[in-house]
């Protein structure tokens, strides 16, 4: 099994994949290599992870490995030329709305993953949806699910077209949850809370209340009507958000998401 990954882009992502392999000891740090065009960046990245084999040249990093990770911005998928040596590697792209259609038109790669992590994958909490070409091996999918496992959870999806939903879910939710968060925050201080204490509270509250939905297995309206008694302040405070529509307007933006998910994939 392939253990020799090129990593194109040394940005959040790339360093997050990097962390993510050899802190779970999948792979070795002297069987990575990554590729940054900016020389303060590879600086940084030479510092940071001793051992880790760090060029400019893309041709280099991509002779040295069986894979190729990339992580690089959707506009700079041409820098991944056909000529480089990509068309034989298995080529794993987190790339945001490049279709595999398009990476294997730029790349000539026959053997392409397209995979969604999302921002939490920073600290090993994220979740990653992807798919494969047929080309992909039994055994090339078995690597992969463990790669991205580390990064957090991980779903394998048949169809491409899921990727999009998953993105306007998972990969744009963070940020509606810390839209959420940042509310509340500002709640806590209009009611006369310390910054700081309402920060901690709030961030408290969203952890806990994640983690005790996932491991009592309850349906969440259940868990909701756990924490609500009839008249009481919570039934005050979800009278408000139901008025206000809040839980249409998540919907809402979850379809907004994955429509422009589409709409970015047929560019």
């Amino acid at each position: 099994m392939m253990t020799k990954i090129a990593v194109v882009g040394g940005g959040t992502m790339g360093v997050t994949f990097i962390r993510a392999v050899t802190n779970s000891g999948i792979v070795d740090l002297s069987n990575l290599a990554v590729c940054e065009i900016v020389p303060e960046r590879r600086e940084w990245l030479a510092a940071e992870f001793d051992g880790l084999c760090v060029t400019g040249d893309l041709a280099e990093a991509v002779d040295l490995c069986d894979a190729i990770y990339l992580s690089v911005k959707p506009q700079d998928l041409s820098t991944l030329a056909r000529d480089s040596g990509a068309q034989s590697r298995l080529l794993i792209s987190i790339l945001a709305g490049s279709t595999i259609s398009e990476v294997q038109a730029s790349t000539g790669a026959e053997r392409i993953i397209r995979a969604m992590p999302n921002t939490p994958a920073q600290i090993g909490k994220g979740f990653t949806a992807w798919t494969a070409t047929d080309g992909v091996t039994a055994e090339e999918r078995q690597l992969v699910s463990r790669l991205l496992d580390a990064m957090g959870e991980q779903l394998y999806v048949a169809d491409e077209s899921t990727i999009d939903k998953i993105t306007a879910v998972s990969g744009s939710g963070p940020a509606y949850v810390f839209l959420i968060i940042e509310a509340m925050i500002n709640a806590a201080v209009n009611i006369g809370l310390r910054p700081d204490d309402a920060r901690r509270m709030v961030l408290q509250t969203v952890i806990g209340s994640s983690e005790f939905a996932q491991l009592s297995g309850e349906h969440l309206a259940t868990l909701k009507d756990m924490v609500t008694s009839p008249g009481g302040t919570t039934a005050a405070g979800l009278q408000v958000l139901e008025q206000r529509a809040v839980r249409s307007a998540l919907i809402d933006a979850v379809a907004a998401a994955h429509r422009r998910a589409e709409e970015l994939g047929r560019q």
